[in-house]
């Protein structure tokens, strides 16, 4: 059996809600009507009879044969005068009552005569010779309820009319609202199909929650397709870095076995080997950071660290690796700690100075700083460089970026320093921020939470 469609179970459900509801209303507004009906009987009833006991009560009134006869029935209720022996006297009937009524002043009583329902009011009175007789009312309960059930029914056909007009107008209305759904749903189709990420839903400004789906729908397709070109882009620049050295690896070696004939020679083949291989080997190490870093499989060991200590630490390390002209300066205050991994926050400081060292000028500056600011950890490391032109500002986080690539290829960088540094901020509930004017030098600044405890 085919499954039927949301809009069409919508509507069916939509539909037995609207029955329901109006069914359960036209049976108690019935219910309600039908009490107030024979309560309204009832008090006609009870009138009725007893202005007929008055009038037969009457001085005046000594003789049944001389009054008009219409006032045996009035508002409906049919009247009757019995003698002591329940005798008929004056008065009409619908029925033969007379068994079926108990003489009892002042009685309202229910009977049910040939499948009728009646009210039946019986009351004591004397006439003008101070006879006691007795004078009877009844009313027939079907012909008071008959015309409310007439009403029913035609309310019921007009409840049945107005139940499908609203089912055919729920349906169109749910259509017209899941329109975009299909139209996702056919994007989403296409995208399948054609792995063309490129496309869009495109529904508009709209404020319902089906637009709101629309756009974030949208959103997660930008997302994805950045997160594919970007992944191409990696891969290709990283194919390019590995291709690179191993061409020279193998240039070496081809020359080596050919050409080289003394020891010297050999040697500096070697070097370059060597170099090759050190340059691949650190990015290949990189790869492999940045790959667990994707995957988010990299655990962070937290301890309480002493970042000022482990600034220092660094500094110290990047003045003996680099032993340039460039000058290094510190202004670290004492015992600033926080709550981090080690050798990721090393990695970061490493990747910050070293980067400065890089992109210095002869003779340049760089800075670097440790402060607290409220209830975080500042680290600056500014130097007075090349700079970043600021349209590049925001490419310098991306993998492989260099903003020099012929000094980035004098110290072995390839690129992905500081999309290391950004994961590893974020990763310790930090931000890193840069500011640059391009041949003045730039200033990162990282921050984290201190430790409190």
């Amino acid at each position: 059996m085919k499954k039927l469609s949301v809009k069409l179970r919508v509507t069916i459900w939509y539909t037995v809600v609207m029955l329901v509801i109006s069914l359960l209303t036209l049976f108690a507004v019935l219910s309600v009507s039908e009490e107030i009906l024979i309560k309204d009987a009832s008090e006609r009833l009870v009138e009725t009879t007893e202005n007929m006991s008055r009038m037969i009560s009457e001085p005046r009134r000594d003789d049944f044969n001389k009054m008009p006869g219409p006032r045996f029935f009035d508002k409906g209720v049919h009247t009757a005068v019995y003698d002591q022996n329940h005798e008929l006297m004056e008065g009409s009937m619908p029925f033969d009552f007379v068994d079926e009524i108990d003489f009892a002043d002042k009685e309202l009583s229910t009977k049910r005569f040939n499948d009728e329902k009646f009210l039946i009011y019986t009351k004591s009175a004397y006439n003008n010779k101070n006879e006691q007789v007795w004078v009877v009312g009844v009313i027939s309960v079907a012909n008071e309820t008959s015309m409310l059930y007439s009403v029913g029914k035609t309310n019921l056909c007009l409840m049945i009319v107005t139940l499908l007009v609203a089912a055919i107008g729920g349906y169109l209305i749910v259509k017209k609202a899941l329109l975009p759904v299909n139209k996702i749903a056919e994007t989403a189709k296409e995208i399948s199909e054609s792995t063309d990420l490129s496309q869009r839903i495109c529904l508009g400004d709209g404020k319902d929650e089906i637009y709101t789906l629309a756009n974030t729908f949208d959103e997660m397709l930008q997302k994805i397709e950045n997160t594919l070109e970007n992944e191409k882009n990696f891969t290709s620049d990283a194919s390019h870095e590995l291709r690179t050295p191993i061409a020279v690896i193998e240039t070496e070696c081809e020359y080596a076995i050919e050409y080289v004939n003394t020891i010297e020679e050999a040697k500096e083949t070697f070097a370059s080997i060597k170099r090759q291989s050190d340059k691949m080997s650190k990015l290949v190490s990189e790869l492999l950071a940045i790959s667990r870093m994707d995957k988010n499989t990299v655990q962070l060991n937290r301890e309480n660290i002493n970042l000022s200590e482990l600034t220092e630490f660094v500094c110290d390390e990047q003045e003996e690796i680099n032993g340039s002209s460039i000058k290094l300066s510190r202004d670290i205050d004492e015992d600033i700690c926080v709550n981090g991994d080690r050798l990721l926050l090393t990695r970061l400081l490493i990747n910050l100075i070293s980067n400065a060292y890089a992109y210095g000028k002869e003779n340049g500056n760089i800075f670097v700083s440790v402060k607290k600011d409220g209830k975080k950890a500042l680290v600056n490391v500014k130097d007075d460089g090349i700079g970043i032109a600021e349209e590049n500002l925001e490419k310098i986080w991306e993998r492989f970026y260099q903003v020099d690539p012929s000094r980035t290829s004098e110290n072995n960088s390839m690129g992905l320093g500081l999309s290391m540094v950004k994961w590893i901020a974020e990763k310790h509930d930090g931000k890193i921020n840069v500011k640059s004017r391009l041949g003045e030098g730039s200033e990162f600044i990282f921050e984290m939470p201190l430790d409190n405890d």
